[in-house]
């Protein structure tokens, strides 16, 4: 994965609460001024993503967190649903996959989507933080 320059804005999307908060707490500890958003249902996080990006002219550069295993809608049907959205917004978040899945199949998968730049294992720690976006 390669290092870029550490964001502003986070987007966490995942279905369980408690690795949410350890993704809050460490995004936190990274960054003490991001902006985070963290959604549990991916349906919801494609309306506000849509409603974040729709009208700005400004970059306004984020990181997501993707789970891949959710009940209504996977990580995989998300970015298909992601990928309607305008290059505009494509450029201005930077997608990882967040799961506790250690299947070759999904890394694989991962590592082919045009939109997905890396594959982290949960929970997400400081440390991996520190290593890819600082």
């Amino acid at each position: 994965m390669l290092k870029m320059e550490a964001p502003h804005r986070f987007i966490v999307i995942d279905d369980d609460p408690i690795n949410n908060l350890v993704c809050e707490i460490n995004i936190a500890r990274f960054n003490s001024l991001a902006e985070i958003k963290i959604f549990s249902e991916p349906e919801i996080a494609l309306l506000a993503i849509e409603e974040m990006y729709r009208h700005t002219l400004q970059n306004i550069p984020a990181v997501l967190f993707l789970d891949i295993n959710m009940p209504t809608m996977t990580g995989w049907k998300f970015l298909e649903e992601y990928q309607k959205f305008s290059p505009q917004v494509h450029n201005q978040i930077t997608i990882y996959m967040l799961s506790s899945s250690m299947e070759t199949v999904d890394k694989e998968k991962a590592e082919k989507n045009q939109f997905v730049k890396g594959f982290f294992s949960k929970p997400l720690s400081l440390d991996a933080l520190k290593q890819y976006l600082s």
